[in-house]
């Protein structure tokens, strides 16, 4: 496995890779971008092709082209590897001692393939389908949109997909291991389909692998009391949290975009997305998990919600609106107008309406503050109270001072109350919450930092790597940091300075150490001169430090000198001391 791994990172260039995810701009040695796993707007996610490393210097993350695929894909080390490997045209050879859990995983999704090939057929091929077929089809569902999306029919009698599965060599624990089959209490333990008699969805993630299934009742069934719609429970490879119907599709049209239409079940993402607006992925329930959020921000910055009407009232949405918030996506919201109930019924009855609402999609700030007068009214002084607590977190999270001044004006007017008395009442929840959000900042700010003799031989690495010999620079300091000084050593026995050769003779607890040192000193600009002069006063700071701990050590060997009455020692010790002061003030005039 080890050599493999070696074998994909000589084979793929790590530039090249991460360049497929995240469009990088080449910048002196190095190459740059925004960082694809937190918000900013000034680059400082950094890959070097010497190296074949990244590393973002606002984040902190780091590594080789694994971690990145791992972390940017959310994915394990085995995913990671599966995926590289095919990228560099390479036959992974199975190591015999897979983990258990990986070969059950991958048991569960050869599976789940397996049995959404068997529904899609009984839909489009057998008379066992016809019915549902002709459901769908009514539906406006076109066979082409069938295939894409793997629907299909699950027979009434479940003997017909085990005994298919059983067939293919799975093993009844394994059926029941995919959470779509259980155990019947009554026939010999014997499994049976619990999506039986249902059109299936299958649930297919953003790899292409088929994780689970959601089955809808067809409305000509004999038992209407059952559930409109079941889904897989969570399994060791279904996690709703984290699912997105339809991204596998949808993404690159997402990503084009820079836009997410947010819909609620799978109908309602498959109308818009057959008749052409394909940046559309569905949620199961009215709420945006962080995982969610996470997964979708790669792909785009601006958030569509076409969820029900309700879903304002909905807290664990408001909770999502916030996160969403706080990871700077801009969040609009699709109305409808109440003219029709979800985007499946309004793209089938009038697909330019919905289109038009689409481009007209108002703002979340604007939605929150019309969806909550519509729930409270503004007739009570009570329906007035309880619009401000709900609007007014929101507005305080507006950063812009004119939007935000724009946003309260507009509330006033909406509440028919004077724009002063509102703001008032800003004022107010803004102070009541300044301890915390002081708090906040604080704790924020809170970081593990190295002292300042540790900061300072750093930088001073830092810069001297930009010469053409660093080891000149690096023999004029004393090296205290024990890292920095063991770097510092294998730089100055190099004839000429090669950081791979200097990673292949590091420790490799120092390697991480080295290669961030690395990558910020070619990301450095400025010139060389002012490089020089920043070297130079590094020096007298580090000088100046030694020279007043010095002073701080003897001071308190004399305070214990006065305290035995030794004169003599004492006046020797006071003459070291006046010495060493001299010389700091010396240092410090030389300085400014």
């Amino acid at each position: 496995m080890e050599n493999q791994v070696e074998e994909i990172k000589k084979k793929l260039d790590i530039v090249e890779v991460i360049n497929k995810f995240v469009p990088l701009k080449k910048r002196g040695r190095h190459f740059v971008a925004c960082c694809p796993f937190h918000q900013e707007k000034t680059p400082s996610f950094v890959v070097s092709p010497e190296l074949q490393i990244y590393k973002c210097f606002g984040c902190g993350k780091a590594g080789d082209v694994f971690n990145f695929v791992e972390e940017y894909n959310r994915i394990d080390f085995k995913d990671a590897l599966e995926d590289l490997a095919k990228m560099a045209g390479i036959k992974l050879v199975r190591s015999p001692k897979m983990s258990g859990e990986e070969s059950i995983k991958k048991r569960l999704f050869e599976i789940n393939k397996e049995a959404a090939k068997f529904y899609n057929y009984i839909l489009l091929k057998h008379k066992l389908g016809k019915e549902a077929l002709e459901y769908v089809k009514k539906r406006n569902i076109s066979e082409e949109t069938i295939n894409k999306f793997l629907i299909g029919f699950a027979p009434r009698d479940s003997r017909l997909i085990v005994n298919y599965l059983l067939k293919k060599g799975y093993k009844i624990e394994e059926l029941i291991k995919t959470g779509s089959f259980g155990k019947s209490q009554y026939k010999q333990g014997q499994a049976y389909d619990r999506f039986g008699d249902r059109l299936i969805f299958p649930q297919i993630d953003f790899r292409d692998r088929v994780v689970g299934f959601s089955g809808r009742i067809l409305p000509s069934s004999n038992n209407q009391n059952l559930a409109k719609y079941i889904n897989s429970p969570e399994t060791d490879i279904y996690h709703k949290s984290q699912m997105f119907y339809g991204l596998n599709l949808a993404k690159e049209s997402i990503k084009k975009q820079n836009t997410a239409i947010i819909v609620e079940g799978e109908l309602d993402m498959i109308s818009p997305f057959q008749a052409g607006i394909e940046n559309v992925v569905a949620i199961k329930g009215t709420a945006l998990t962080e995982q969610q959020l996470q997964l979708i921000r790669r792909y785009a910055e601006i958030l569509t919600l076409g969820l029900d009407s309700d879903f304002a009232g909905n807290k664990a949405m408001i909770r999502s609106i916030e996160l969403a918030d706080k990871m700077d996506f801009e969040i609009k919201v699709l109305d409808l107008e109440e003219k029709y109930k979800d985007p499946d019924e309004a793209v089938n009855k009038d697909l330019d309406f919905f289109k038009k609402k689409l481009k007209e999609a108002e703002t979340i700030w604007d939605f929150i503050l019309t969806s909550n007068i519509k729930s409270y009214g503004t007739d009570t002084p009570r329906g007035k109270k309880i619009i401000l607590a709900t609007v007014l977190p929101f507005l305080a999270k507006i950063n812009n001072l004119v939007i935000r001044a724009d946003y309260l004006k507009k509330v006033s007017q909406a509440i028919d109350s004077s724009e002063d008395s509102v703001v008032e009442e800003f004022k107010k929840y803004l102070n009541q919450n300044k301890e915390n959000q002081n708090s906040l900042r604080e704790t924020n700010k809170i970081e593990e930092r190295a002292d300042l003799r540790e900061r300072l031989e750093e930088r001073y690495l830092i810069l001297a790597m930009r010469l053409r010999k660093p080891k000149i620079a690096i023999k004029l300091l004393e090296w205290n940091t024990p890292r920095f000084k063991k770097i510092s050593e294998i730089i100055i026995k190099q004839k000429n300075f090669d950081a791979k050769k200097i990673v292949e003779k590091l420790d490799p607890e120092l390697v991480d150490t080295f290669n961030e040192i690395y990558l910020k000193a070619f990301e450095e600009k400025g010139q060389s001169e002012d490089r020089k002069k920043e070297r130079n006063k590094i020096i007298y700071q580090i000088e100046e430090l030694e020279l007043k701990d010095r002073l701080k050590l003897l001071s308190g060997i004399i305070a214990n000198l006065e305290a035995s009455g030794d004169e003599k020692e004492i006046a020797k010790v006071e003459a070291n001391y006046a010495q060493i002061l001299t010389k700091l003030a010396i240092l410090q005039r030389a300085r400014s």
